[in-house]
């Protein structure tokens, strides 16, 4: 059912109306801060797609990955590629443990892995989703999906609306918030509102490379390995696996996360070097001169 009658009119107004563009983890996010902190104001998601949250539902393998066990908000700018600056007053305002508590309060516990990343005990990204979902029913937040913004009509005057044009008929709002991650319609939108917007280039890929000799060994990985772009002064390492099509694996995400623009920039053609041990030459030389001597009778 369209809700657009509801936040169709601002005539005799009397409550705050707020609406969130993106129907994803952000926005269910924002949506359901908006209604808890504003108990008074009507809440609406606009979502274009049949569902809502569908990239939480398979994320972490689905399992979806929450958060990040790293508590201090210096530090964990330092691990984004981008705009650490820009976060570090954010995640003083809001960070890992906060999102912990955020969800512990609604009943959801999480857990943390080895490596760092976070997710809730169930292993279950369902357990994420209802969630967001019960949270934002009980905040009275309103869901209207197949609701595609084609355009964004910013107030002209003091205590005019913001005016959603959309395939479910117009929308007004007093706040506006904007969640729909990449999406180059919300970005031209963005741009003619006045905002500048950094042309955006791919970011966490995997490597497809023509040599022939890692062809039939697709599916073997290695615990921990260097990948290395020598030309651009680009490294990173971790776990490394071969694919049918080249290289993958956190190491190479890594590299690609962090060498983004540089990469791009070569039009996405490098050479590339592989410490598949993660050793100096020289070290790994002298072991096997070790084992050569200590078993010199031997076959291999």
């Amino acid at each position: 059912m369209s809700l657009a009658g509801d936040f169709g009119t601002f005539a005799n107004m009397k409550k705050r109306r707020i609406i969130t563009v993106g129907g994803g983890a952000a926005g269910f996010f924002g949506a359901i801060h908006a209604a808890e902190g504003n108990p008074d104001a009507e809440v609406l998601i606009l979502e274009r797609g049949k569902r809502v949250l569908d990239k939480v539902r398979i994320s972490g393998g689905g399992r979806c990955n929450v958060t990040h066990a790293c508590f201090d908000p210096r530090e964990l700018s330092q691990y984004y590629p981008r705009g650490g600056k820009e976060l570090l007053g954010p995640f003083h305002h809001f960070s890992c443990g906060d999102t912990i508590g955020w969800f512990a309060d609604r009943g959801v516990e999480l857990k943390i892995e080895e490596d760092g990343r976070m997710f809730p005990v169930t292993d279950d990204s369902m357990t994420i989703v209802n969630s967001l979902r019960r949270a934002a029913e009980r905040a009275g937040v309103k869901l209207q999906t197949q609701a595609m913004v084609k355009k964004v009509d910013p107030p002209r005057h003091e205590g005019d609306a913001w005016r959603l044009h959309t395939t479910q008929g117009d929308f007004y709002a007093d706040i506006l918030y904007l969640t729909t991650g990449s999406n180059p319609t919300i970005w031209k939108m963005l741009s003619d509102l006045g905002h500048r917007i950094v042309e955006p280039v791919p970011s966490l890929f995997t490597l497809n490379t023509k040599d022939t000799r890692l062809r039939n060994l697709a599916g073997i990985s290695v615990p921990w390995a260097q990948v290395a772009v020598p030309a651009e002064k680009l490294l990173a390492e971790g776990p490394l696996l071969i694919t049918h099509w080249g290289l993958s694996g956190p190491a190479v995400l890594r590299l690609s996360a962090w060498g983004a623009r540089t990469l791009a920039g070569l039009e996405h053609r490098f050479e590339l070097s592989v410490n598949w041990i993660n050793h100096r030459y020289q070290d790994a030389l002298a072991t096997l001169d070790a084992e050569r001597l200590a078993q010199a009778k031997r076959r291999i």
